[in-house]
């Protein structure tokens, strides 16, 4: 069980902010109350007590940015640009770390691995950084224990682990799938599908989570045949999940795509099937990326500001790098529904709204 600042500020008989104050060698506590935390901390078993019961010093070796890909060596921020293992929202979260980062003058370096499957050469490398900042998907524990028990500070950004409370920034996609589910039911949509990514990531769980409470608040029906999940969110799999999505004869005259990816193969089985997009089905996707601009017709999307998580996830990774902060925050970021030329009302024209 994780021991928390107010369990030994009960045990000393002092304040958490004395105890904090303790954490941080800070002046202004006295040696006998210094005395009584550190002696709290011993008897609790804190894990940064059983090291030296100071703030973490620094080992040189900068921010480790971990992001999934096939290569696991370690590289320079400044070739991200030509890597094809960075998708275009890790490019602008890195964008983001990177900016508020280089004002603090801390060093920072790409790690390219599996992050579900890690190499024991890669949790060696993120346990080695003075702190890590994880580019989400999935995530095996593996890599979240052992940056735990090296007491190694880290944020993960674009995802979360479930009930686990780590530190995290993502967006909400709970409340933008909800947005975009009530936007269709806005333009007069009662039968919606949802072609979401795989269940085992806990971002395509929120958003199955927030299609389902869209549809509720809308009064709208919840039919499982309108739903098809998929194994990973690359445009072939977009297009097999639509095909698949025909073939079950459901009536719907909107779909939600869980990645603009997705949605672009979907544009694509949908013409294939001779279906016309918007003037019979609606399509949106997710995450608004900027390749939605030029797609046939433009793309609706559910827009995150991935930049902006960058921002905050190397904020929150300062605060911890700089104090010592036991809370584990879960931080969410606005969504907005973009309209374009892809979605219109039923019966009627819709015009973009960008």
């Amino acid at each position: 069980m994780r021991i928390k600042l107010r369990d030994i500020a009960e045990r000393a008989n002092v304040s958490t902010a004395t105890v904090s104050r303790v954490l941080n060698n800070s002046a202004g506590v006295d040696e006998r109350t210094r005395s009584l935390v550190l002696q709290a901390l011993s008897e609790l078993g804190y894990p940064m007590y059983q090291e030296s019961a100071l703030p973490r010093t620094r080992t040189g070796n900068g921010v480790v940015v971990a992001i999934r890909g096939v290569d696991s060596e370690s590289e320079p921020v400044t070739q991200k640009q030509g890597s094809q293992n960075i998708s275009s929202f890790d490019t602008f979260v890195i964008d983001g770390i990177e900016r508020i980062l280089r004002r603090k003058g801390l060093h920072m370096s790409l790690r390219r691995a599996i992050w579900e499957d890690p190499a024991e050469s890669d949790l060696h490398h993120l346990t080695q950084a003075d702190g890590v900042v994880i580019i989400g998907g999935i995530i095996s524990t593996q890599v979240i224990d052992a940056l735990e028990q090296a007491h190694i500070p880290f944020v993960l950004t674009a995802a979360h682990v479930g009930e686990r409370e780590i530190n995290c920034v993502m967006g909400d996609y709970i409340h933008g799938a909800s947005q975009a589910v009530a936007q269709f039911a806005r333009m007069g949509h009662h039968h919606i599908a949802f072609i979401n990514g795989p269940s085992t990531t806990s971002t395509s769980q929120d958003k199955l989570a927030g299609y389902r409470l869209g549809l509720c608040e809308a009064g709208l029906p919840f039919d499982v045949q309108l739903i098809a999940t998929t194994s990973d969110f690359a445009p072939n799999d977009g297009y097999q999940a639509t095909q698949s999505l025909l073939a079950r004869k459901r009536e719907f005259s909107a779909i939600l795509y869980a990645a603009d990816m997705l949605a672009i193969g979907g544009l694509r089985a949908l013409k294939e099937a001779n279906i016309l997009v918007p003037e019979q089905v609606s399509v949106m996707g997710f995450y608004d990326e900027p390749i939605t601009e030029f797609t046939v017709p433009t793309l609706s999307s559910v827009h995150i500001g991935w930049q902006r998580i960058g921002e905050i996830a190397a904020q929150r990774l300062i605060a911890l790098l700089e104090r010592h902060d036991e809370e584990r925050l879960r931080i969410t970021t606005p969504t907005t529904v973009i309209l374009r030329d892809s979605t219109r009302s039923v019966g009627g024209n819709q015009p973009p709204t960008r």
